[in-house]
């Protein structure tokens, strides 16, 4: 998708926390398409593409967050909103059906967004015949998520007959704009409206370790982010019953579905105490159901698995915890990691390195178009940030979806064997659910040498955790004493040593992302993503200068004053 280049910019906001966390990643990894997201929708039936490109164009104007992008404004991150303009819709002349549409759109996905310049909305309509059309959307995750890809095509949908005939559409006007949301939010926690929550989270959370699943794979110094991945299949009966386990009842799928994908990662890794991410919609208030936008937040769900209890003594617990979580869900993700202060690694995910999506199953509500069929076409997961995602639906009662396991560090085979886990952990669970954990069956931790107790092997993790030397140490070369300087000033701190730990010292995001501009402006170009990370001065400039001499050229920078 194009927009007219001289889109006249409106007005600039601060971004919301989510975009903020996501503008982040993109520079940390920038030349993906990690956080692309991604619909498709099928049209069988006499379609106007020309009507589609005026809906479509319709529904940019309606939402202001799609025709935004994200800069870095001084020492923060903005939402720039630019006024409503002509949107095209390129049709291609895909031959081949329906597979060959499937192809060309993960290869359409690989396309990475610059987030400062955009459009971060792309759309393509592919022509697989006269009556034949895969409406393909792409979006970048920064002003979308889940629900706001139903939201557009619904919009869309129902746009297109009123485009096509030239009449007036039926669609209320819009109660609020992403930017309210995001302004909304950023009062909430300025006035300390959220203090609870984030206190909840910070003890939940402390002294929490990474997961640290054994690989099949050294981890890669350049990840290829792509993704392997294993269907998952459970019966309703076998939920159903597992409900009913828990004392105190009030058990619900996803719960079900978190105890026993904790009972996979935790037989597979050693491990007995972990964090899962849980995506939520983010949308406390009815107003923000119409939006487009990025709602969703992450909750992350710490489960106790020590002193081998039953599957129900687990369920139990995870279901208080949920609840606890679901009722402290107004706290952005990006909040509970400062606060929590956990380990940080250069290119590894902060709390959270493995995610369980349980949707469940609802109608799109697509609005009808005379004479033609409308139907999702499904999308294979082309990439992949964490180490381990479940992505599963909930269809009365009955489960089904799919594991997905990143490439760069797992074969094929272990993503089934964790698929075949999670299922035979739930069946023989539900028929004995008295039974310990380390009695459940769990096929990839029977197949895995690593289980047991046992670490993943210490070569597949980037940064093991070192000890510092004792005492701030003094700067010796230029970049260490422009870091000082640097960091005294950011820090507000009046002494600061090479051997200090960033976040240790009060440090986080966007404090690095201001230390990286600084030092830029100075000559000094310091990696992102290792500023991202747990790091020491002498440890960045020591990784910065061993970069550049392997590009065949000197970092410079002029001595600053201690």
């Amino acid at each position: 998708m194009t927009q007219t280049e001289t889109s006249e910019e409106l007005f600039s906001l601060p971004a919301s926390f989510g975009q903020k966390r996501m503008w982040l990643l993109e520079q940390a990894g920038s030349g993906t398409a990690l956080y692309t997201m991604r619909a498709a929708l099928r049209l069988r039936g006499p379609l106007d593409p020309a009507a589609l490109e005026r809906a479509l164009t319709e529904v940019v104007a309606r939402h202001e967050v799609l025709r935004s992008v994200l800069r870095l404004d001084g020492n923060d991150i903005a939402q720039v909103v630019r006024a409503p303009g002509p949107v095209s819709l390129p049709v291609v002349e895909v031959p081949g059906g329906p597979e060959a549409a499937v192809a060309l759109a993960a290869e359409l996905s690989r396309e990475p967004f610059d987030l400062a310049a955009g459009p971060l909305l792309r759309c393509t309509l592919l022509r697989l015949a006269e009556d034949d059309h895969v409406l393909l959307a792409l979006v970048h995750h920064s002003v979308c998520d889940g629900m706001s890809l139903g939201v557009l095509l619904r919009e869309l949908t129902a746009l297109y007959e009123p485009c096509l005939h030239g009449a007036a559409h039926q669609l209320e006007e819009l109660p609020l704009q992403y930017a309210d949301y995001a302004v909304w939010l950023r009062e909430q926690v300025a006035s300390g409206a959220l203090e609870e929550q984030l206190a909840y989270w910070g003890e939940r959370l402390a002294g929490v370790r990474e997961l640290r699943l054994p690989a099949d794979l050294p981890r890669p110094a350049v990840r290829a982010w792509s993704a392997v991945s294993a269907p998952v299949k459970v019966a309703a009966p076998v939920v159903r019953q597992l409900r009913l386990t828990a004392p105190g009842g009030g058990v619900t799928a996803p719960m079900v579905a978190l105890a026993a994908y904790a009972v996979v990662l935790s037989r597979w890794s050693g491990q007995e105490d972990l964090v899962v991410g849980l995506p939520v919609a983010g949308r406390p208030e009815v107003d923000l159901e119409p939006l487009v936008g990025f709602f969703v937040n992450t909750l992350p769900i710490r489960v106790d698995l020590s002193g081998d209890p039953s599957f129900g003594e687990l369920l139990a617990q995870v279901r208080d915890r949920c609840v606890e979580a679901y009722s402290r869900a107004d706290v952005p993700f990006e909040l509970m990691v400062e606060r929590a202060h956990p380990d940080r690694r250069a290119g590894r995910l902060p709390l959270a390195q493995t995610l369980l999506n349980v949707q469940q199953s609802v109608p799109l509500g697509l609005a009808p178009i005379t004479g033609v069929t409308l139907e999702p076409v499904e999308l294979p997961d082309t990439a992949l940030q964490f180490d381990a995602v479940a992505d599963l639906v909930e269809q009365g009662d009955a489960v089904t979806g799919h594991v997905s396991l990143s490439a760069d560090l797992f074969a094929a085979e272990t993503a089934a064997l964790v698929a075949r886990s999670l299922s035979a952990v739930l069946r023989a669970a539900s028929a004995a659910p008295g039974t310990p954990l380390s009695a459940l069956p769990c096929p990839v931790a029977d197949a895995r040498p690593a289980a047991g107790g046992a670490q993943a092997p210490q070569e597949t993790y980037e940064e093991p955790l070192r000890e510092l030397p004792a005492g701030g140490g003094k700067p010796q070369t230029p970049g260490e004493h422009l870091l000082v300087a640097l960091w005294r000033e950011v820090l507000e701190l009046a002494e600061v040593g090479v051997h200090d730990e960033f976040y240790a010292l009060g440090g986080n995001s966007m404090r690095a992302v201001r230390i990286v501009t600084a030092a830029r402006e100075q000559g000094l170009e310091l990696p992102l993503d290792r500023m991202l990370g747990q790091h020491t001065i002498r440890e960045v400039i020591a990784h910065t200068e061993a970069a550049a001499a392997a590009a065949g050229h000197r970092t410079t920078a002029a001595p600053a004053a201690a």
